[in-house]
């Protein structure tokens, strides 16, 4: 199998985590189709499914592609992703039938251990010549905020044996880990990718300006990091922490910004039209994903984020979906490894800004009174469905021509 191929795996997961999502949105219907028995197993799975099926298989196979030479991609890293896929079809099979118990859980450990192979294996197998790029500072930096972050699954065997799930420590330790997750090591790995592409066209990147972002951005990410701990208490040295962190992501992605030395020229003179609008998307996306961080910094919207589960869950789909997820599709689009038509991206975007709406609003109703719309959840169900739509027909037209390109091979042999 080639690193397309590996990837192509990964958006098989990413349509199971669609579809997943649908039934758990259809869950909140009046349909009463009742295909969920244990609603709190599937959401397990469709978590699990998404961060490690989709988003880390995703990454770690555009990190091998261009760090690895293809050689030591047969001869080494082919047994990490089997170990992997053992782990995440283990995971999928047994979340949804006893959620946190003894399988899953195990599947889940074993995950981990994986994912440190994996991280030993980038750090050993990386070309030589690739490892004074500032690149790869960044994606190893990404990848020891993965590892940093497996110490909240580590915490929570403790934690429930000890002091139950009840504990405010058993949700700080789930928090642990998506912060981590999320602010770090996927907005690292992402910043790292990219970075390869403007250095593989020999753009310049200023070594002042550089290395101060990388130093403001870890102080954001460990800073923002108390953002996550404000539901427990409201002192005033966690909001002061989690604001000098907010401060420092936004200087450090000025001097990221003052780094790169004539950025446009790659925008406009080496990517499609497709591309330019996903990656100006993409832009606006994070921006407004940093704006309601800082805003989470304050008071008034800290309490509201704590008081109502739906704006943490539309800030977290926000990003997942709206950037990660997004930011997967375009590169790999970018690399021809998928198809991506306008009608797959159209739907997609659709799906996301509408799902975003709706989750928000219901927030917005709860919290301000604002009228409820009737069958706000049927529609929600509706636009989620959007996603496996979007992902379906990309997977259909990829692998048709890839059929064609088989037969049109197979004609000229």
């Amino acid at each position: 199998m080639t690193l397309k191929q590996y990837f192509i795996s990964s958006f098989l997961y990413l349509l199971v985590t669609a579809v997943l999502g649908f039934f758990l949105r259809l869950e909140a219907t009046p349909l009463e189709l009742d295909v969920i028995n244990h609603y709190n197993y599937v959401v397990h799975a469709h978590s699990h499914v998404a961060l490690l099926g989709w988003v880390y298989l995703g990454l770690s196979s555009f990190i091998v592609y261009f760090f690895v030479l293809e050689s030591k991609v047969k001869k080494h890293y082919t047994k990490i992703f089997w170990a992997t896929q053992a782990c995440l079809i283990g995971m999928l099979i047994a979340f949804p039938i006893q959620g946190y118990a003894l399988v899953s859980i195990t599947f889940s450990t074993l995950f981990l251990l994986v994912s440190y192979v994996f991280f030993g294996f980038i750090l050993k197998r990386t070309q030589p010549e690739f490892k004074s790029k500032k690149s790869f500072l960044l994606i190893k930096h990404a990848l020891f905020y993965m590892v940093l972050s497996s110490i909240g699954p580590w915490a929570l065997g403790v934690i429930m044996t000890t002091l139950g799930k009840a504990s405010m420590w058993y949700k700080l330790a789930i928090y642990f880990y998506l912060h981590f997750q999320y602010n770090a090591w996927f907005i690292l790995a992402v910043i790292g990718l990219l970075v390869f592409i403007l250095e593989k066209y020999q753009f310049k990147i200023e070594t002042q300006s550089f290395t101060k972002f990388v130093y403001l951005f870890h102080i954001g990410i460990l800073g923002t990091f108390f953002l996550s701990t404000l539901w427990a208490s409201s002192h005033w040295t966690l909001y002061l922490f989690s604001n000098l962190g907010n401060l420092s992501l936004w200087l450090g992605l000025f001097y990221l910004g003052k780094s790169i030395k004539k950025p446009t020229e790659f925008f406009y003179g080496e990517l499609p039209p497709q591309s330019k609008f996903i990656l100006k998307f993409l832009g606006l996306v994070f921006i407004l994903k940093l704006i309601m961080q800082t805003l989470s910094g304050v008071p008034f919207f800290a309490e509201i984020a704590t008081a109502n589960l739906d704006v943490v869950i539309g800030y977290l789909h926000w990003f997942f979906l709206g950037f990660v997820s997004l930011f997967l599709v375009f590169l790999a689009s970018y690399l021809n490894w998928i198809r991506l038509s306008n009608l797959s991206l159209s739907l997609y975007i659709i799906a996301f800004l509408t799902t975003e709406f709706l989750i928000f609003y219901r927030a917005g109703s709860a919290v301000f009174s604002w009228h409820y719309l009737p069958h706000l959840n049927t529609y929600l169900a509706l636009a989620s469905f959007l996603f496996s739509a979007a992902v379906l027909i990309i997977l259909y037209q990829t692998l048709l021509i890839r059929k064609n390109q088989n037969q049109l091979t197979s004609k000229t042999a």
